[in-house]
């Protein structure tokens, strides 16, 4: 196996598992939050300037990002964040 295999296998290994930690969904009440999340990655992505990653590469960190951005809007808005207090 080449070194551009092995790195092709890593890379679907992630996403894999990416995929299996993959965002439900908002709930009604929180319709806007995906909205949210790609204004924040987006913001955050660009400001990195140019990645000299594949395109595949970036799309996973992006889609690493989104998935922790809306996971924690919904762990904030459940009050799972220890010593955080009301949030609305």
């Amino acid at each position: 196996m080449s070194d551009d295999d092995d790195a092709r296998a890593e890379l679907e290994d992630w996403s894999e598992f990416i995929g299996r930690i993959r965002y439900d969904g908002p709930r009604p009440d929180h319709a806007g939050d995906e909205r949210l999340a790609d204004e924040a990655v987006s913001i955050e992505f660009s400001g990195w300037g140019r990645l000299d990653g594949s395109a595949e590469m970036n799309n996973l960190i992006c889609r690493a990002l989104e998935i922790g951005y809306l996971r924690a809007l919904q762990d904030v808005r459940d009050r799972r964040i220890a010593g955080l207090g009301p949030t609305g």
